[in-house]
């Protein structure tokens, strides 16, 4: 069972983490600033499915489909399903690029459009966690 106080404690890491791509970006390490934006998703869609669920599942989906789920059902209002998917990718090309077959082609241009795609997100799962009564 996950208690609101770890979803709490993992939601203050996911500011952490969007102000480090944030000076990551700053700084032009776009490498980093992906990874950072990635890691903030990731926690971001593991607090809503322990909020909707109340534990920890087992059987995992993808967090595109996760994403696409609670888009069609309407527990969130934007579908943020691709954008994770390319995001995914790009981590990927920026923790072990030349090692792999993914193209490294992202710009600046797209990492700020991650950040921005990502803090939307949140946002959406912020009030769903204050409307839970999970966040105050």
């Amino acid at each position: 069972m996950v208690k609101n106080k770890e979803i709490r404690q993992n939601w203050e890491k996911i500011e952490t983490q969007l102000r480090e791509a944030d000076r990551f970006i700053k700084e032009n390490k776009l490498d980093e600033a992906l990874y950072f934006i990635w890691l903030a998703a990731e926690n971001i869609v593991n607090n809503i499915k322990f909020a909707k669920n109340g534990f920890y599942l087992k059987d995992h989906k993808s967090k595109t489909r996760t994403l696409k789920e609670y888009f069609v059902t309407g527990s969130l209002k934007n579908d943020y399903s691709e954008t994770f998917e390319k995001l995914s990718r790009y981590r990927i090309v920026a923790g072990f690029h030349p090692y792999t077959s993914i193209p490294k082609d992202y710009v600046i241009d797209d990492v700020l459009y991650f950040l921005k795609e990502i803090q939307e997100l949140k946002r959406e799962v912020e009030k769903f966690l204050r409307e839970r009564g999970i966040l105050k």
